[in-house]
Formats: structure tokens, sequence, C-alpha cells
């Protein structure tokens, strides 16, 4: 009988260990009668929910992230403060990546109103909001722990453009770090730009550069290609996603393609962007219509970075508010908002078409879910 060396044992435990889990908790925003954050379990191989339960309650969040690191949730909030102070914060939440229990561990003002997106920069030294009802965006530093500093920095935004309801006044609505965590890119959607913003070393954020959008086209929110510098812009009001291309030294951003997410045949009246979001391969792209209720999925062309066309998949229900993807690039889900329900989808590695597992999470207005390795 062959025996194994301490050398190969520890190899193979080593690579065992690098393995993602068979399991993820996901986190679920919800904002019906009572406003809660959900968690449960979700089978990476079937595409099966477990038990949905309560994970914290009385948190009015629309947007959630989670440390790269650390088992550390953060939420954007809205807080019932005292008349004429600003209702913006972020909660933390340590979790018990065992139980998936949520553990209360600070609050913090963002000194804004109307709080929307939310990120954690790659380094995990700092945070991002921004505010679609306010009047910018807010960077919060954290420690080495995760926790949350209560110095925080801010940056008003400026602007109108051309739609007479949606855009009189600045509305920023998406955040994404650079991949070095030194440029801080926020989609716009009512002065109709992605806005750059350089961050420091304390996680301080100042006016650096922007990338104006077609008239009406709304940015609404924008995020990196894993491998490359390489950003996508999805468009609230025109129904379409732009590819940027972003310089990493100087921060510029330049429009490589803008693609439209709805079949010819549609009417783009009756349909709003939602989310984007790409492969952890970096081949594929997918993008939320609410109206339309699909999701369009798109291949990316390697050598010019264009986006090409594979599906529209139907999320088999109304209002795709958020559409995300487990962190292998095996199942995508798609939180119906109208339709009170989460549907999983398998997603073929090799075509990136989206395919129904059969499994629906019935969720009251389900608004974001983040994904967190189960132990």
């Amino acid at each position: 009988m062959k025996l194994i060396t301490s050398a190969a044992f520890a190899l193979i435990t080593m690579l065992s260990s690098s393995l993602p889990a068979a399991e993820q908790w996901i986190y679920i925003a919800s904002r019906g009668k009572l406003p809660v954050v959900y968690r449960a379990s979700l089978d990476l191989e079937t595409g099966e929910f477990g038990e949905l339960e309560v994970a914290a309650d009385n948190v009015q969040t629309g947007f959630m992230d989670a440390h790269p690191t650390l088992p550390i949730l953060y939420a954007a909030t809205s807080e019932n403060g005292a008349e004429g102070i600003p209702d913006g914060g972020v909660r933390a939440y340590q979790i018990d990546q065992k139980t998936g229990s949520l553990e209360s561990s600070g609050l913090v003002s963002t000194h804004d109103n109307g709080t929307t997106h939310i990120e954690v920069s790659p380094q995990g030294k700092a945070l991002a909001v921004c505010h679609y009802g306010g009047d910018g965006t807010t960077a919060i530093p954290l420690n080495k722990s995760g926790e949350l500093q209560a110095q925080v920095s801010q940056v008003k935004h400026h602007g109108s453009s051309v739609d007479p309801k949606r855009q009189t006044k600045p509305h920023p609505h998406g955040v994404a770090f650079s991949h070095d965590g030194k440029y801080l890119l926020v989609a716009d959607l009512g002065n109709d730009h992605v806005e750059v913003f350089s961050v420091d070393k304390n996680a301080g954020i100042k006016e650096h550069s922007y990338w104006k959008a077609a008239p009406g086209a709304g940015p609404r929110h924008v995020t990196f290609h894993p491998k490359k510098d390489i950003v996508y812009s999805i468009n609230e009001l025109d129904s379409t996603i732009s590819v940027l291309s972003f310089n990493p030294q100087t921060g510029e951003l330049t429009e490589v393609q803008t693609v439209p997410t709805l079949p010819k045949d549609y009417d783009g009246k009756n349909n709003t962007t939602a989310e984007i979001v790409v492969h952890p391969s970096g081949k594929f792209v997918y993008g939320s219509n609410r109206g339309h209720n699909s999701t369009a999925v798109y291949s990316i062309d390697d050598k010019t970075n264009k986006l090409t066309l594979i599906e529209y998949e139907p999320t088999q229900g109304d209002h795709p508010r958020f559409v995300g993807m487990d962190p292998t690039g095996s199942i995508y889900l798609a939180a119906n908002m109208n339709s009170n329900n989460i549907v999983s989808f398998r997603v073929n590695q090799k075509t990136g078409e989206l395919e129904p597992t059969g499994n629906i999470l019935e969720v009251s207005r389900p608004m974001c879910i983040v994904f967190v390795e189960k132990n």
C-alpha cells in the first residue's frame, strides 16, 4: 500500500481547504412590512435553498456587502434620527459562518440622506456609500478588524441631464472600487456621469474626473471585470450597458462599446435596467431588465473586450431589482422584488447560458443578496 508523505498530505490539505464550499449562506435585504435581513443556505450544486430565517430585524436597507477576508456584513441603512439630522448610516454585523447568525457590531452615520449602494474595497480598508436621495458619496475607513471608523470623507455631486423627471439633480446610485483601491467609481443616474474619485490611504475621497454617458442614459451601477481594467456601466433609463476602459494610472475612463439590454421589438419605455454582474471567469456579463423581466446575457471578447448577446433569460418573476452570482460562478440568483421571490439558475460554464433549477425562495420584496461561505 502506497503511503502519503507528510509533505503530500499538507499539500492535499491546503488544496482541499482552498476549494469553494459546496454551500453558501445568502443574506437577503427585505423591505416588506417588516424591514429585515434574512438568511438561508444555498446548495451550489443543485441551486436548492435552505430554510428562510430572520438574521437581523428592523434594518432599513436596500444594499449590503461583505468584507473581502473577514466574516463581516455591512448594510447601507436609513436610520430614524432626530429631525434635521441626516438619516444615512452603515451597520456592521459579525457573521457566524457555521450558524449564519448575525451580531450587530457597529453603526456609523454617512452624514447624508437616502443611502443607496454600498461596496467594500478589495483590500478591506474602506467602504463607500452613495446617496440617491441626498447630495453625494461617503467613504468610511475600516480598521484591520473590519470595524467602522467614525471619521468619514464626503464628496457632493453636481449637475443634471435631459430627463425632466429623473435627472433634474444628481442621483448617485452605484459605487465600485478599482482593483487597487486607489479610485472609486460612482454611477450617477441624475447627471449621466460615472464619476471617478481618488482615494487616499486614509479613505479620503476627492473629485478626479468623469465619463459622460449618452444624454438620458442614467448610469445606475458599475462593476469591474475580475481580471482586467474594464468597467461595465448598466444604464437604467435607456436600457443599455456601456463597456469602459479604465486607466489605473490616470483614473481615466474611455468608452469601448454600448449595447442594448432589450430585444429590438420590445418597447424600451416599459423597461428600466437594474443590476450588472460579471462571471468570475471574466467571460460573461449579465444585466437585469425590470419590465421585460429578464437577464440579458453576453459573452466578452477577450481581445476587444466587446460584448456579444447570448440570450435573454426570463427571471420567472416581476421586477428583478437584484441579480447576483455565487463566488464560484455556479449559481445565479434573480431577486424579483414585486413578485416576492428569488429564483436560482445553473450557469453553463462554457456558454454562459442560464438554466432554471426549479428552485424558488419566497421572500417579501427582496432588494439585495450577499453570498458568504458556509463553514
